[in-house]
């Protein structure tokens, strides 16, 4: 079986010249000429070139465009806001969150101003740290009845993961669609 730089080398080897079709056929194969003058010039297949791939760090320096970082601005806002909102109260609000609780917040808090500061100068690495900040908002709001800050889970609960899941959507749907015009 041929390795792909092996195919690329015979797609690639003749030179394509001014009405000759053969010299962009790979060696062996015989086209008989009443075929080849009875096929179109759209039915002509020309050598495959090889993908240009961006490295992260340039793709992360793009800039985005300005309604898609007032789209992932206002879904923070909004889903945020209606995540607190829902909430109720802690069952024991005296008790001191557990360590890894304190530093996911710190954590989140963190990557909530960097997103703010990434979408303010409209570039990509904004809606990644988005991405980055609405998955541990997804992982606060599992771990919030497992920490011990709320006894169970009920609508509320549901209603701030729905709205988590939404960030991480957003965030997605952001990257992939955020070209400037």
């Amino acid at each position: 079986m041929a390795t792909t730089k092996e195919r690329l080398d015979l797609l690639t080897r003749h030179l394509p010249e001014a009405n000759d079709h053969r010299a962009r056929m790979p060696e062996g194969i015989e086209v008989p000429a009443a075929r080849e003058a009875a096929r179109p010039a759209t039915a002509i297949h020309r050598p495959a070139t090889a993908a240009v791939r961006t490295t992260i760090g340039v793709r992360l320096a793009e800039p985005i465009s300005t309604p898609w970082a007032m789209i992932a601005a206002v879904a923070w806002v909004v889903l945020l806001a209606v995540g607190i909102a829902v909430e109720p109260p802690p069952t024991n609000p005296g008790a001191v969150d557990p360590w890894f609780v304190s530093v996911l917040s710190s954590l989140l808090l963190g990557a909530l101003l960097t997103t703010v500061a990434g979408l303010g100068m409209r570039r990509r690495w904004g809606l990644a740290v988005s991405l980055v900040a609405a998955g541990m908002l997804v992982v606060s709001t599992v771990l919030c009845p497992v920490s011990g800050h709320h006894t169970g889970v009920g609508g509320w609960w549901v209603i701030q993961l729905g709205c988590a899941f939404g960030l991480v959507a957003t965030s997605i749907l952001a990257w992939r669609r955020a070209t400037p015009p």
